[in-house]
């Protein structure tokens, strides 16, 4: 009642009714590492005669872990992007999203929808602490490791911040990826702006912190 509506609403719909021709999202909860929260298997949107391994289901896997935290809602929403993203790039644009754009879009859901509101043990609190313990992380390079997510989950609350969720909803239905998308939507806005500008004073705003400086930092 919150999470579909909302999100298909920003980003477009997911395949529906999809490779198993139901309209059905399925979640299974499995053991994973620690710290994982969950994952999408593209491969499961294709046939078995194309990949073997595929469920051929529209489906997400969520840390058996997970089911008791505050953070559950959020890990769903997150992985159901994805499955929106697959659908928005890879099924409709034939073109597939660069990871960290990827995971940088899902990162700000949990904040879209308001699961980020009370910030002690958040997906924000935590990728906050994260990102303090681990600042100089790469922003594109994308290894799939905790301080990826933290980075991500910043740079795009900052790009939301000061220039609105219209970027993200702009990048994903565009037929380019990463940079390149982000510099299309980016030029869009009176007056416009590039990606090289918006991430230099996201990193000063990072380190200054202070409005007296501007509304950027």
């Amino acid at each position: 009642s919150k999470i579909y509506p909302t999100l298909t609403a920003t980003f477009g719909s997911e395949w529906n009714p999809g490779i198993d021709n139901n309209s059905r999202l399925i979640v299974l909860f499995h053991p994973m590492r620690d710290d994982a929260g969950g994952y999408t298997n593209y491969g499961d949107e294709y046939p078995k005669v194309q990949v073997p391994t595929s469920n051929e289901r529209e489906m997400v896997y969520l840390n058996t872990r997970s089911i008791a935290t505050p953070v559950l809602n959020g890990l769903l929403a997150h992985e159901f992007l994805h499955v929106i993203t697959f659908n928005q790039k890879d099924r409709l644009r034939d073109v597939s999203e660069e990871l960290w754009l990827n995971e940088a879009r899902a990162e700000y859901v949990p904040t879209l929808l308001g699961y980020d509101a009370e910030m002690e043990n958040s997906n924000l609190d935590q990728r906050m602490k994260s990102f303090i313990s681990s600042p100089t992380d790469a922003l594109v390079r994308w290894k799939n490791e905790t301080e990826d997510y933290a980075g991500a989950n910043l740079f795009v609350q900052y790009l939301v911040d000061q220039y609105g969720a219209q970027i993200l909803q702009d990048s994903l239905h565009s037929d380019l990826t990463g940079i390149a998308s982000l510099e299309n939507a980016l030029s869009k806005l009176n007056p416009p702006t590039s990606f090289e500008q918006v991430f230099i004073d996201w990193t000063i705003a990072v380190f200054a912190n202070d409005c007296t400086l501007g509304e950027r930092y």
